[in-house]
């Protein structure tokens, strides 16, 4: 036993009393049984006026259970050996509770024929019900009306104290009765009743005797504190697997449970905690739906050692408070009476909703973290109360963004919940639900970010067929217009100032390419009508609604413009932009229709650069574009500002390859615009809208050699159509000579790695690079000598041959 020194503190009559501070080693926040032992032992303390102590308070520190009270240790003992009166626990509604035909009856015959003061509430009970069945004329287990009928007589003509119990147990509604997870269906599960199971603890412990038995002692000292001693062999339900018996919980094929009487008693007690705190619900329909202190649907998320069948199964998922300061019994039953768990003002209804009111400051302040276990059905037809984890209360802002995803996230739910679903899409929802909790538990970008992917695979899911569900004959609309503050959760964007920006050059490789490509449009102000590129990943139609300030999307049918399949990302970049470039030709688009959505949002070189290399994780990138696409691009008056670009941009353009640069100048969102005054030195893309000094039309040809790994060939159309638009393309013809074009030729690259290069082609790049692609690629005079070899050859840094070496050696 661990006991805190006393402390001096006012009594209630105004004198200075001791108030001992117990540690009970005894009572730890799992298994359940143990929780419940604390409150039993909290509120057994605090009601007893004249042996207890009415200010005793009592808290979790360190993973067990505080007791402050001016009983210590031996005190405490005493009391519940010698004072202690069990409450009168009974259900005489249910079979085997010792009140009808064929049941055990003697531990009943026990109290009754006892003439202790301590059970005397148990023998008026007990006459009482007696009483009430035999002018009831039922023998035999009631059922039906009969049962609905005793219930209403017990709970009008039986003392008090039953009726806290039976008000723990269950709630009557005019339908029948709705039970409380936490104590089986009514005070039993399957065939043992816990009320009698009580009783005969009671009778074990000598309770209805003037001394307690022998072993009582014993058994007193490890309830309260843990202390080792020889435990009894009897059933301990649900309450605590560990001890439950059974295949492969001690050696040889079977063990029997491990059971102290003490422990059972004053669990049964702390249920009575919940007592009276069931709250009715209202539904749409109007409809009453009973739910208990904090007890909520199995998900079986946040621990892997359920399974989907297993929580279909399961009575619900119980969050048990931990509380870190002080409290009285009264302010104990007022968390569980009045204690909420609401997410933007509604009850939560499962797990993650409830991780959500944790994240979101939605449940009573004071609670610092929940004991979880799940009601799951692992023993025959019996339950366990198995723990599945800890969750500490920890406000997380960003947890408020999932508001925007819920009415989505409804009408995806009762989809799923129809006839003849697949797996995929039940899939698909358990790893959102996941997500949002491994999110409020742990928080962070990485987590955020996952929600967000998650939600992209179940788009994704949905666009196979398009918004059909199983059975169901309403489809569910794909999601559109998040806010783009779930870019910055998912991406931890740095704060740079007051204004509350954050700086897109900070990403990482992967999300900037993912975050690029899915703002992918038509240039602001050009002419043609063409998708974003969401529309070549599903069949989708999406507008802007002025009215709601966001995006909306429906579903679009004959919709040609999806090429996105099975194959991987380049190989899909790559068909992206062979439809766009066709499609912009189509339209009669005046430039290629790859434009972002923010010059901000773009990618930086070195992205580009560790792309074609291959050292990114492209399945990441494309879970983070299929999430990415669904958010809506910054508005101008949005309270924080994305920073991109740098002026460093020009100088790691450097590492891009040549041959990239060569290309890049045929797939640009926009116009070339070339320094036309003494005081411009820069080249760069045309504002939105404006014209450019050169506009130079993309070749399609060009993108189905690259696919085909023949680089050279796509290589000597870029220079024909570059000289074409007024540019003169290196390498550059010498004086009098013949056309260098030839110099592509021995360029030789696998098919994969050409595909990977015109996928490329497809993420718009920091428009800062522009200006150093086109003088890398291009004939400039007046860098004419800083691009030039040191051999005087004019070949460029990067140049063809440097390609090549650098590919072969890479295939070597």
């Amino acid at each position: 036993m661990d006991e805190r020194a006393g402390t001096e503190t006012p009594g209630v009559s105004g004198t200075r009393s001791v108030v001992h501070k117990v540690v009970l080693g005894g009572c730890t926040p799992e298994p359940l049984m143990s929780y419940l032992k604390a409150l039993g032992i909290l509120r057994l303390v605090c009601e007893d006026h004249g042996h207890g102590d009415p200010g005793a308070r009592g808290f979790w520190r360190d993973d067990v259970f505080e007791l402050w009270s001016r009983l210590d240790g031996t005190g405490l003992e005493d009391f519940f050996l010698y004072h202690y009166r069990p409450t009168p626990i009974v259900a005489p509604w249910a079979g085997g509770s010792g009140f009808f035909k064929k049941d055990n009856r003697q531990a009943i015959n026990a109290m009754l024929g006892s003439s202790e003061g301590r059970v005397a509430r148990y023998r008026e009970t007990i006459r009482g019900v007696q009483a009430i069945i035999d002018e009831e004329h039922i023998g035999d287990k009631p059922q039906g009306d009969d049962k609905a009928r005793l219930i209403q007589r017990y709970r009008r003509e039986l003392p008090d104290a039953v009726v806290a119990w039976m008000d723990a147990a269950m709630v009557l509604k005019q339908a029948g009765q709705s039970f409380a997870p936490i104590l089986g269906t009514g005070g039993n599960d399957g065939r043992l009743d816990f009320t009698q199971n009580f009783m005969q603890r009671v009778v074990l412990l000598g309770l209805h005797q003037s001394q307690p038995a022998d072993r009582s002692v014993g058994w007193i000292r490890q309830a309260l504190f843990g202390t080792a001693t020889r435990m009894n062999s009897a059933s301990v339900g649900q309450f605590a697997p560990g001890r439950a018996g059974g295949p492969n919980s001690t050696q040889g094929m079977e063990g029997d449970s491990a059971d102290n009487p003490w422990e059972f008693v004053m669990m049964l007690e702390g249920s009575l905690v919940l007592a009276g705190a069931a709250v009715r619900r209202l539904g749409a329909a109007g409809d009453g739906r009973t739910s208990f202190p904090f007890t909520v649907q199995a998900a079986g998320i946040g621990y892997a050692s359920t399974g989907r069948d297993e929580v279909e199964e399961a009575r619900g998922e119980l969050w048990m408070p931990l509380w870190a300061r002080a409290a009285s019994i009264s302010e104990v039953t007022a968390l569980f009476g009045e204690g909420r768990a609401e997410v933007h003002g509604r009850p939560a209804r499962d797990a993650v909703n409830f991780a959500r009111a944790a994240a979101t400051l939605g449940v009573d302040r004071g609670i610092a973290s929940f004991s979880r276990v799940s009601l799951l059905k692992r023993s025959g037809k019996s339950f366990l109360a198995t723990p599945a984890g800890r969750f500490v209360v920890t406000e997380r802002p960003d947890a408020e963004l999932l508001r925007e995803v819920d009415p989505w996230l409804d009408s995806f739910r009762r989809a799923c919940a129809g006839d003849n679903v697949p797996a995929r899409f039940t899939v698909a929802l358990r790893a959102i639900d996941a997500a949002v909790f491994d999110f409020c538990r742990y928080g962070g970008p990485a987590h955020f970010a996952e929600i967000l992917m998650t939600l992209g695979r179940a788009e994704r899911e949905m666009a196979r067929t398009p918004g059909k569900i199983g059975s169901s004959k309403t489809k569910v609309s794909p999601l559109a217009g998040l806010s783009f503050r779930w870019v910055r959760a998912a991406a931890g964007g740095v704060s740079l100032g007051s204004d509350a920006s954050f700086d897109t050059r900070r990403l990482d490789t992967g999300f900037q390419i993912a975050l690029a490509l899915a703002g992918v449009r038509a240039a602001e102000g050009s002419v043609g009508k063409i998708g974003p590129l969401r529309a070549n990943l599903e069949p989708v139609e999406a507008w802007y609604g002025r009215g709601i300030g966001r995006t909306r999307a429906k579903w679009a049918e004959n919709d040609r413009a999806v090429v996105w399949n099975a194959a991987d990302l380049s190989s899909n970049l790559a068909a992206v932009l062979a439809r766009r470039v066709m499609d912009g030709e189509r339209g009669g688009c005046d430039t290629l229709p790859i434009a972002p959505s923010r010059d901000a949002l773009t990618a930086s070189p070195e992205a580009i650069v560790s792309f074609l290399r291959g050292d990114v994780d492209e399945r990441r990138i494309e879970d983070l574009l299929w999430g990415l696409m669904l958010v809506d691009p910054p508005s101008r008056d949005q309270p924080f500002a994305c920073r991109g670009g740098s002026s460093g941009s020009g100088d790691r353009a450097a590492g891009l390859p040549s041959v990239y640069d060569l290309l890049k100048l045929l797939f640009l969102p926009r116009d070339l615009v070339k320094p036309r005054r003494p005081s411009e030195t820069r080249w760069s893309l045309a504002r939105p809208g404006e014209r450019g000094t050169h506009r130079i039309r993309p070749e399609p040809a060009i993108l189905a050699l690259l696919r085909a790994g023949r680089v050279g060939e796509a290589a000597g159309i870029a220079m024909r159509r570059l000289r074409a638009s007024g540019l003169t393309p290196v390498p550059h013809r010498r004086s009098g000579g013949p056309s260098r074009d030839g110099v592509w030729s021995e360029v030789r690259v696998t098919p994969r790695d050409g595909q990977r290069l015109a996928a490329a082609l497809l993420i718009p790049i920091d428009p800062d690079a522009i200006d150093a692609i086109v003088r890398r690629a291009t004939r400039i005079e007046e860098n004419e000598k800083h691009n030039a070899a040191p051999d005087g050859s004019g070949m460029p840094t990067g140049s063809p041959a440097a390609y090549a070496a650098a590919h072969a050696e890479k295939e070597t």
